[in-house]
């Protein structure tokens, strides 16, 4: 037994990196049918799915505004797919595309969306990204492959072939990941192929950020359906750090189109400003609890609201001092300040008195958001916070 193992094990591994080096160029060496009769047989067959028994909306504001730009968005394409947009009845925070031109948008997401043009663009652009590239057919036929090698293998087993056991648990374990990796790709891709689409079609691609934040702070990466916009997806900020290398030639694309951005199809461009993680140290000289929050921000010309809300054991923290209260009397701390561009910007430092809280709320958690013309835009990660005891006189 011992024997067997040290014998085979070797084949096994070498099967494993070997899929693991190699798993995208063999995804990108299918070869795709030169018809559509597959893409349309996934978009038919892959509806009943993406629906999940939730009806269709129709006739509604977000129809129309949904229809116009999607229709702006898939002009340019030469796929004969019956290019469709479905809006779900569903309380779930979320966008999906299949094969064959099928893009959906569920309910859960439209007030995220609301009659923003721009919003609309950054999620449609995405998902159609992904049809009109083939994803889906890609990975089904990737799929295809995969199950007839482990038929292969267990056919090989069936015929004595000793080696063949080994082989293919090598193979399924390395090709399940090869596979996840593809999905991965396919949405770096769409995300890069959607913000250039966007683009030329007049929707500024500082849009694609606006709605990685208010998704980020929605909570929606806890929403998952299928394999559809949230699922194996790189997080809010994986996408921020990798959209930011695309978003230059989007933003050149844009500009060179749409050299008055007001008069574009999605408008001017929204403020999106960018939140780094906050960290908060006890000041006992100044009897402050000192918060430094990394922000810059892009196409901001008034002063952003910078706010602190401070929790304990999920609760929201009582302020001590009325000046620093909400209508509720929860603490919350308010800072006016001109968002600086990237090239510009440093940390932002919040000095919060100890004074603003109890004796017994001097360690608490805080969130910082930022507010432009009266809307949250852009939040953080909760952090610690310790206020200093106050000496006594």
């Amino acid at each position: 037994m011992r024997r067997a193992v040290s014998s085979w094990a070797p084949i096994f591994f070498s099967l494993v990196l070997c899929c693991l080096i190699s798993g995208s160029a063999l995804a990108q060496d299918l070869q795709l049918p030169s018809d559509y009769a597959l893409d349309m047989q996934l978009g038919l067959t892959g509806r009943s799915r993406a629906m999940n028994g939730s009806s269709e909306l129709t006739g509604t504001q977000s129809n129309q505004i949904g229809d116009e730009v999607f229709h702006r968005l898939i002009s340019g394409f030469s796929q004969p797919y019956p290019w469709k947009l479905t809006l779900v009845n569903s309380a779930v925070v979320n966008a999906g595309s299949t094969a064959g031109g099928q893009v959906y948008v569920y309910g859960g997401i439209l007030p995220i969306l609301g009659q923003s043009k721009g919003l609309w663009a950054a999620a449609l652009s995405h998902e159609t990204a992904h049809t009109e590239r083939r994803h889906q057919v890609t990975m089904v036929l990737r799929e295809l492959y995969n199950q007839r090698m482990i038929e292969y293998y267990r056919a090989r087993i069936a015929a004595g072939d000793k080696s063949a056991g080994w082989a293919l648990i090598g193979f399924s374990t390395a090709a399940a990941i090869a596979l996840k990796k593809l999905g991965r790709d396919q949405e770096h891709d769409a995300d890069q192929q959607g913000m250039l689409l966007m683009a030329r079609e007049g929707y500024h691609p500082d849009y694609v950020f606006a709605l990685h934040h208010l998704l980020a702070m929605s909570g929606s990466e806890r929403s998952r359906i299928g394999t559809f916009f949230f699922s194996d997806h790189p997080r809010w900020e994986t996408r921020d750090q990798r959209s930011d290398k695309v978003y230059s030639d989007a933003l050149a694309e844009f500009n060179r189109a749409w050299p008055d951005a007001a008069s574009s199809p999605g408008g001017p461009p929204p403020v999106v400003a960018f939140l780094g993680q906050p960290t908060s140290k006890e000041n006992k000289d100044n009897a402050t609890a000192d918060v430094s929050v990394p922000l810059y921000c892009r196409n901001s010309e008034a002063p952003i609201d910078l706010v602190l809300t401070f929790q304990k054991d999920k609760r929201p923290v009582m302020a001590a001092d009325p000046e620093l209260a909400d209508k509720a009397g929860s603490l919350v701390i308010h800072d006016k300040l001109k968002c600086s561009e990237k090239n510009e910007a440093g940390a932002t430092m919040v000095r919060v008195p100890a004074t603003a809280v109890s004796e017994h709320d001097r360690s608490t958690t805080a969130a910082a958001y930022v507010v432009s013309d009266g809307q949250v835009i852009a939040g953080s990660k909760m952090f610690d916070v310790h206020f200093p005891k106050i000496k006594k006189r």
